[in-house]
């Protein structure tokens, strides 16, 4: 029988929409583009102080982490609106502080950076919020070394609660690279520093996924739980769902299912809507990675949170089927495919099944050894059995069925997408 690893990838190209790739980390805002705000997205009225101006972008940004896309779709025209205003502000604005710093969230949340580079031409800004604004403006524009030498030995700290979360967040992802430790410190701090805000949202998220590529798995869960609590309703929380859920299998985090009882807890305290969500990425997880054991658990957990007979039920039943194929329970998992109700099952779930039992049947075929044997490739192993325990040249056809395999699940999934 062909790897469970290679099986599990041709299972997880049958699998659409599951998006368990690492995205790229979205920054403190970045919001889609296309929508036209809501009325409640009304910029600040150009005669207030710059730090009015960017306190209401401050509280617009906060609604994100409850769940509110109407205010994360609003971002974008609020973000120019401002950039509108900051930029025609009156240079003695800059001379106070408060201002200045007011600058420096605005860019780190996404701003406009004619605005920031304006403000440092004039020049009358205090010195170390002069430096603050050199430090974050080289930062966005990609100048990471420079960023570095100049915000590292910023104490966030010692600064204001409107920046001090920002400029934390900031630091953490200059080291982080380098001293992965010392870059969860400043996220540790940074979340400290700005609780409730988007910024202790971010902050949290990254550090789940700094410490999922280690070994601190108390940690990992212990903040996971914490997400899930907290910020279960974030515009970003399903991101962070798949996220999690490819981690904890890709990295072996659960790699024994003695393990798994660390990550069931968490979610035990959930809603049965949300385990079951995160159940049923958790067995796609490891299903992809050729986990058996979590995949079956995972598929079992989430059966005990749905409705009998319901689609979610027999969904789960597949997954638990498709696992068993990737163990010595082959028969087993192609029996239980095979006696899953169809009728109950959606028509991607019907498409789902089919290619599972059309892969598992090609996986167990044998050759045609009525074939022209001078036409067959060269067997590599020579002594390996075949069905009857004598040597054949088995092994690379099989290979070439396992790859069929794989090509029908891509062409069944891109007839899918479209």
């Amino acid at each position: 029988m062909i790897r469970s690893g290679a099986i599990g990838f041709a299972l997880c190209l049958l699998m659409p929409g599951l998006a368990l790739a690492a995205e790229a980390e979205q920054a403190v805002t970045e919001p889609p583009t296309d929508i036209r705000p809501p009325a409640l997205a009304k910029a600040p009225a150009p005669t207030k102080s710059p730090f009015e101006i960017v306190r209401s972008l401050d509280a617009l940004q906060d609604e994100v982490v409850t769940g509110n896309l109407a205010a994360q779709n609003a971002l974008p025209h609020v973000i120019a609106q401002m950039g509108d205003r900051l930029f025609a502000a009156d240079p003695q604005n800059w001379r106070q502080a408060k201002n200045a710093r007011a600058v420096v969230s605005y860019t780190l949340s996404g701003g406009q950076v004619r605005v920031i580079r304006k403000v440092l031409k004039i020049g009358n800004s205090p010195e170390l919020e002069k430096k603050l604004m050199e430090g974050s403006l080289a930062y966005v524009e990609g100048h990471e070394a420079k960023a570095r030498q100049i915000l590292m030995d910023v104490d966030a700290r010692s600064l204001p609660p409107t920046v001090a979360g920002h400029v934390a967040l900031v630091q953490a992802s200059l080291i982080s690279h380098d001293d992965p430790n010392k870059g969860n410190e400043l996220l540790d701090l940074a979340r400290v520093l700005a609780p409730g805000t988007l910024v202790e949202e971010t902050a949290l998220r990254r550090e789940i996924f700094n410490l999922g590529e280690g070994t601190e798995l108390n940690k990992f869960v212990l903040l996971s739980s914490q997400y899930l609590r907290r910020f279960r309703n974030s515009v970003y929380a399903d991101n962070f769902r798949q996220r999690f859920s490819a981690t904890v299998t890709r990295l072996g985090l659960i790699s024994e299912p003695e393990q798994f009882s660390k990550i069931v807890k968490p979610i035990g305290d959930l809603e049965a809507d949300d385990q079951l969500r995160l159940y049923m990425l958790l067995a796609q997880a490891a299903i992809l990675n050729g986990n058996a054991p979590v995949a079956r658990l995972s598929a079992e957990k989430a059966m005990a949170v749905t409705k009998e007979g319901s689609p979610d039920e027999m969904r789960a039943k597949l997954y638990d089927a498709a696992a068993l194929i990737l163990t010595n329970n082959y028969d087993q998992g192609l029996a239980k495919l095979k006696e899953l109700d169809g009728s109950t099952l959606s028509k991607r779930d019907t498409e789902l099944k089919a290619a599972i039992l059309s892969i598992a049947k090609q996986i167990r075929e044998w050759p045609d050894m009525s074939a022209d044997p001078d036409d067959a490739e060269p067997n590599p192993n020579p002594q390996a059995p075949g069905r009857d325990g004598t040597a054949t040249a088995a092994a690379g056809p099989v290979i070439d069925l396992a790859q069929k395999a794989i090509s029908d699940a891509d062409r069944l999934l891109k007839e899918h997408a479209h």
